[in-house]
């Protein structure tokens, strides 16, 4: 009597990854980036990191940002105007002279933060900070300038964290930033600001919404 085969036992093969692990961001051709248009960049980290949303990793991610603006390489061609330090993740807002300096100044940035958090936070040789490429997103008008600084400077509101009254988050670039409806704080924040290179970041996001931003406002 012939053999016959019986179908497909359940549960052989490769085993398949959990969902949750399948989160990585698609290898797609980043869009062209173009020197007049800004750009809001989102950096993950892998779980079982501490948490990012800290004095500590912000005064590392500001030394980082200031070396990175006294490199021959970067000081012309791309800076980080903004950014918010949330848990597990980062945003910057930033601008670049093409996608070359983009990709050069990020990647660097993304490099020399997984260093120094292994060595002066985690107190490790190496090991994977970053659970995936970063996003990036080109800022092309007005109106997605403004909505990107909302996201960014009040992030924190977001994630279901009370500011009382007027308050800004103090591990962004919230204090320095001068497009706000009200004066928070009369300290002068350490870190100096940057001031913008592009139209869109610099005057052009203030001609939608009223000029200025609420610090009671927060990102859909």
């Amino acid at each position: 009597m012939a053999r016959t085969w019986g179908g497909r036992r359940a549960g052989a093969g490769r085993p398949k990854k959990a969902a949750q692990e399948r989160t990585f961001v698609p290898h797609h051709p980043r869009p062209v980036h173009k020197k007049r248009h800004p750009a809001h960049v989102t950096l993950r980290a892998r779980s079982g990191l501490p948490n990012f949303h800290s004095q500590r990793v912000q005064t590392m991610l500001r030394r980082i940002l200031e070396l990175q603006l006294h490199r021959r390489r970067y000081r012309e061609q791309f800076q980080v105007v903004h950014y918010s330090i949330q848990s597990n993740h980062l945003h910057i807002i930033v601008e670049a002279t093409d996608a070359r300096a983009m990709r050069a100044a990020v990647s660097g940035l993304v490099i020399a933060f997984a260093k120094r958090l292994n060595k002066e936070v985690l107190a490790r040789l190496t090991g994977k900070v970053w659970r995936d490429r970063y996003h990036s997103r080109e800022l092309t008008t007005p109106s997605e300038v403004l909505r990107a600084l909302v996201y960014v400077l009040q992030n924190v509101r977001k994630h279901g964290f009370t500011l009382l009254g007027s308050f800004i988050d103090p591990l962004t670039t919230a204090k320095s930033f001068t497009g706000w409806t009200t004066l928070m704080d009369p300290e002068p924040d350490p870190f100096p600001p940057r001031t913008p290179r592009t139209w869109l970041l610099g005057e052009g996001w203030s001609s939608r919404g009223g000029g200025l931003l609420s610090p009671y406002e927060r990102p859909a």
